[in-house]
């Protein structure tokens, strides 16, 4: 039960309904109680599964904030370039294991979202010294395109939860690269690749390719 001290104008003292009156340093305080949400139980199925893909997804953006910038530039005026990732991808980001457990479906995952043209015939080699040969058609044939535009590549290593690509993006009419990876021996390594033009404003959509590690 609260209290009046000097009648009903003076401070309020103690706790009456949902309201506490206190003191600190001579100020006198009404404060309201914090609200209390019930225990609703545990999570659904479907709640679990959700979580465990948001994890998967956001572990795995984490890292590429600056990639993304890129490859999501133009739809960045009221999201983070991650958040628009998550938008773009999570629907078909994902597969089930053989426990039922969700994986990253890696060739379905899209790191760009445009209407500048891919350069096509890109292809994935592995040469000596765990080097990995990148290589695309250089030509734009007058199509949306240009010579000096910008091939962003990341490659990925699972076992070795590795991101990498080359130190600077090759230019279109260079037609390859190439770059050291650090893939385990008869590992799967994933790759993708998208074109922006040379002020990064324009970008096609993302490529997917693969290939086993086999040396």
């Amino acid at each position: 039960m609260g209290t009046y001290k000097n009648g009903i104008n003076g401070p309020f003292r103690g706790k009456t309904g949902s309201i506490i009156g206190s003191s600190w340093k001579d100020v006198d305080y009404i404060k309201g109680f914090p609200r209390r949400y019930k225990n609703k139980g545990k999570p659904s199925e479907e709640q679990m599964l959700h979580h465990k893909k948001f994890k998967l997804l956001n572990e795995f953006f984490m890292p590429l904030s600056q990639l993304l910038k890129i490859g999501f530039g133009n739809y960045l005026s009221s999201a983070t370039a991650r958040n628009v990732a998550f938008q773009q991808n999570f629907d078909h980001a994902f597969q089930m294991d053989e426990n039922n457990e969700p994986k990253l479906n890696y060739p379905a995952i899209q790191f760009s979202k445009g209407t500048l043209f891919t350069a096509g015939a890109e292809q994935l080699e592995l040469l000596d010294d765990n080097q990995l040969k990148v290589s695309w058609n250089p030509k734009t044939y007058g199509l949306s395109g240009a010579l000096d535009d910008q091939v962003h590549i990341l490659y990925y290593a699972e076992s070795w939860k590795s991101m990498d690509g080359p130190d600077h993006p090759p230019l279109r009419y260079q037609g390859e690269v190439q770059f050291t990876h650090s893939a385990a021996a008869g590992e799967l390594i994933h790759l993708w690749l998208f074109l922006s033009d040379s002020e990064r404003k324009r970008v096609s959509r993302t490529v997917y390719l693969s290939i086993t590690n086999n040396r």
